[in-house]
């Protein structure tokens, strides 16, 4: 079934207007309602339902003939030289959001992300206590085991963090999109790692108003062996399991080189690492490995990432659009405004050897 592109080409009309003008004002609405551009084009040019082909956003780049792979991928001055200008912005967040999840995803360690508004916010957690004791039975006569969800006694700022691009445009001006994608990939992998090293250093030393998790670790100091490796898995009490670990890219290393990583009869790893080259699901307890380029050496942070982390969103991830338009990518800033918080204490251990 052929795609109906009659309203994409009502739409470009309003997107070549503005594009002419220099006018952001489409930007500006998005933001103030919490939004993407490209979810704001999506209710004026909204998809049919089930859609797996192009979105509002891709639409408009091809009824404007924007391509960006392939033989006829523009160049990046062909933004500034045709109609398209205001979509510049969106395509350079679009696709550092899509480096962001390309090597290693930090939402993949979150129980869950929310939106909040104002510069700080009072966290919740799961009060521990009693919320482990056995379920009591109506003929004892005694009362039901208590869950308890709380507030934190204190609340916590949000942060304001990104990271500054300075492009010279007299270097990229002739860059095909294919190419520049490149770096735009790169800089959001770089905001991954960024965030995952921020989650690593909440669960190690508590993220404000809790403490860091629990060290764990009962082995010979110094020595990092299969045993302790299991015994940080163990620790975790149901139904809390360790579904990720994470650590220096040496100390990672050390859990790669265990003897009992080495037979694939047993563990199927090399034919995991051929099919998929891929390390993440190596562990024998099914938990992931991560890099964490800032962790601590010899001390590793662990977690459930069905309760352990909240991120809490003041301003989901975005660039500066008027910068990238008056100042041709010169100097920009892309960022985000949140906070990781812990929801369960009991969903995060560490291992210190």
């Amino acid at each position: 079934m052929s795609l109906d592109f009659s309203q994409a080409e009502g739409l470009k009309q309003t997107v070549v207007r503005h594009s002419r003008s220099g006018d952001l004002s489409l930007y500006a609405e998005a933001q103030e309602r919490g939004m993407t551009l490209t979810e704001l084009l999506e209710e004026l040019d909204p998809s049919p339902r089930g859609n797996a082909g192009p979105d509002a956003f891709d639409r408009q780049m091809l009824v404007l003939g924007l391509s960006g792979s392939g033989r006829r991928a523009i160049t990046v001055e062909d933004f500034y030289l045709g109609g398209g200008l205001i979509l510049l912005p969106e395509y350079i967040q679009r696709e550092i959001v899509r480096g962001y999840r390309m090597v290693q995803d930090p939402e993949e360690l979150l129980a869950a992300s929310v939106p909040v508004n104002g510069p700080s916010v009072k966290p919740i957690y799961i009060k521990m206590d009693s919320a482990k004791e056995s379920l009591a039975k109506r003929s004892d006569g005694s009362g039901y085991p208590t869950v308890q969800l709380l507030y934190r006694e204190k609340e916590v700022q949000i942060v304001d963090k990104g990271r500054r691009f300075d492009f010279s445009y007299k270097v990229i001006r002739s860059q095909r999109l294919d190419e520049f994608k490149v770096f735009l990939w790169w800089i959001g992998a770089q905001l991954a790692y960024d965030e995952i090293d921020e989650i690593y250093e909440i669960i190690v030393n508590g993220d404000g108003t809790s403490p860091g998790a629990t060290n764990v670790f009962s082995g010979t100091g110094g020595s990092w062996t299969y045993a302790d490796l299991v015994h940080l898995a163990i620790s975790f009490d149901v139904p809390s399991q360790m579904t990720h670990v994470l650590g220096t890219k040496t100390d990672i290393e050390k859990i790669l080189n265990f003897s009992q990583y080495q037979d694939p009869d047993t563990w199927h790893a090399a034919e995991l690492f051929r099919q998929q080259g891929h390390y993440q699901g190596l562990l024998p307890m099914n938990a992931k490995l991560v890099v964490s380029p800032s962790a601590t050496s010899t001390k590793f942070a662990a977690l459930d990432r069905r309760f352990a982390i909240r991120e809490s969103v003041a301003q989901p991830l975005m660039i500066e659009a008027e910068k990238v338009i008056s100042q041709k990518l010169e100097s920009a800033v892309v960022s985000k405004e949140s906070v990781y918080t812990i929801m369960v204490d009991e969903a995060i251990k560490v291992s210190d050897y």
